[in-house]
């Protein structure tokens, strides 16, 4: 092998060496899907210290407040097994969301990237989420379709506005699963948007809320 050829591949040699974690991950990246009234999920990340010395956790880092990280020890001594506990928030979430975990050890390597996919499903949809009326077009109400998911019995109670420029009244269509939520704007001669939240709970007690929006504009 030519002496420039032998030289390219040592340095890429350390290249790829000044890369090599110690810490092996079981898994660097986990999807997990909730339950429904679920208050937080907890996902755990295991890894094994491969290396030949200690290697220490100096932070973990989170790219969202909805998330927590910790580790089981501080430092692991070589072949020494750990983990890293993330706990995600609920709260009233719904959706697909993905969240972001560094590890930042003391070795000289870049800091790890853990990737946590949550899917959180929806306790009611509603068709369409927002209403809209043109400037000075007819004040005519207009419906939302409030429908639970299949494997709940929802039971809404009422509809609040965050102001009074907008009429909404909740219509059961099929108690526990179907209702309607008729909306009217008391004027459309100016811009306005209202946020509606609908009130109900399931047949345990389990309260729920959803919002819907209406817009002048």
């Amino acid at each position: 092998m030519p002496f420039s050829r032998r030289v390219f591949v040592f340095f890429l040699g350390l290249l790829w060496a000044s890369h090599t974690h110690a810490l092996t991950w079981q898994a660097t990246t986990i999807e997990s899907r909730t339950e429904p009234f679920q208050k937080a999920l907890t996902l755990t990340f295991a890894f094994k210290n491969t290396d030949d010395r200690r290697v220490a956790i100096l932070d973990l880092q989170t790219d969202c407040s909805c998330i927590t990280a910790s580790a089981d020890k501080k430092t692991y001594a070589p072949g020494e097994s750990g983990l890293v506990t993330a706990q995600f928030a609920l709260d009233d979430r719904s959706g697909l969301y993905e969240r972001h975990l560094t590890v930042v050890t003391d070795e000289s390597t870049p800091a790890q990237r853990l990737v946590v996919h949550i899917e959180v499903p929806e306790l009611a949809t509603l068709s369409p989420p927002s209403l809209e009326w043109r400037l000075n077009e007819e004040a005519v109400e207009k419906v939302i379709e409030v429908r639970t998911a299949e494997s709940l019995r929802i039971t809404f109670t009422q509809a609040t506005l965050t102001n009074d420029t907008f009429i909404a009244r909740l219509e059961t269509i099929t108690v526990g699963q179907i209702y309607q939520l008729v909306v009217t704007p008391r004027s459309t001669a100016a811009v306005t948007n209202a946020a509606i939240r609908i009130h109900g709970h399931d047949d345990h007690g389990h309260e729920v809320l959803v919002s819907a929006y209406a817009n002048v504009r």
